[in-house]
């Protein structure tokens, strides 16, 4: 049962960017407005996130059956970057703007890469939808992902911060339970199982409210989770990062 859960929940993300990519595909064909050569990238890209559907498949089996995660070297940087072609779509459907700031000299990760970029989408996609939920106004929501050396002892910290009205303390409470959810339609295990992944990698995840400077005001809620840096594996600092901007305020 937690298997099939966790299966169905993890594979909206590329089945619906498949979705979009054909139906874009068809809508351009059918006004007569693409040549053969413009189909070539969104066929790449479907052709991607099916082959992804199908990891996503292996990895929770395993997980689920408590084999260790497939660990391999990764950069946070190529994590975001591919968890963002299954966050993008919805980022503009709910018209949230996406920032990202990544601390200077972020090491490479020993990780499974397939199980941490799905905790990425996941907390993305939770908090666009809490902005949309939440009525802020289209204009101002924002969702803004850092990464930075942890004050926790060689840890990499990734936060997950949006501008929304936050955490009521009844939600706060059940957050990790499994099957809870404010969704209506939510089947309440995205969480649970982000953070049985996260622990499976040494890490931790945790979620708070945060306040303006006088903490009268709740300003908006950050995920976050820590993963543990192995020795001596830095990254060179000439690695690409995705475009960046300031780190969000506390």
């Amino acid at each position: 049962g937690e298997m099939a859960s966790s299966v169905a929940h993890e594979l909206n993300q590329p089945l619906t960017a498949i979705t979009n990519y054909c139906n874009g595909m068809l809508s351009r064909i059918e006004r007569g407005q693409v040549s053969l050569q413009d189909l070539v990238a969104p066929l790449q890209k479907t052709a991607k996130q099916a082959e992804r559907a199908a990891q996503i498949i292996q990895r929770v089996r395993a997980f689920v059956k408590r084999s260790a995660p497939n660990r391999s070297w990764a950069h946070p940087a190529d994590l975001v970057h591919e968890a963002y072609e299954l966050f993008e779509i919805e980022l503009r459907k709910r018209k949230v703007r996406f920032r990202t700031y990544f601390a200077p000299n972020v090491p490479q990760l020993y990780l499974d890469p397939i199980l941490i970029e799905q905790v990425i989408v996941n907390l993305v996609k939770n908090a666009a939808e809490a902005l949309e939920t939440a009525g802020v106004e289209e204009s101002v929501r924002s969702v803004a992902l850092q990464v930075r050396l942890s004050a926790e002892p060689s840890s990499v910290e990734f936060a997950v911060i949006d501008n929304g009205h936050g955490l009521a303390p009844e939600v706060e409470r059940h957050l990790f339970d499994a099957f809870f959810s404010t969704k209506q339609e939510g089947m309440g295990i995205g969480l649970n199982l982000c953070r049985s992944i996260i622990e499976a990698h040494g890490g931790k995840l945790i979620a708070q409210n945060r306040y303006n400077e006088t903490r009268e005001r709740v300003v908006g809620c950050s995920f976050s989770f820590s993963l543990p840096i192995q020795p001596a594996v830095w990254s060179d600092s000439t690695h690409a990062l995705p475009p960046q901007s300031p780190p969000p305020s506390a």
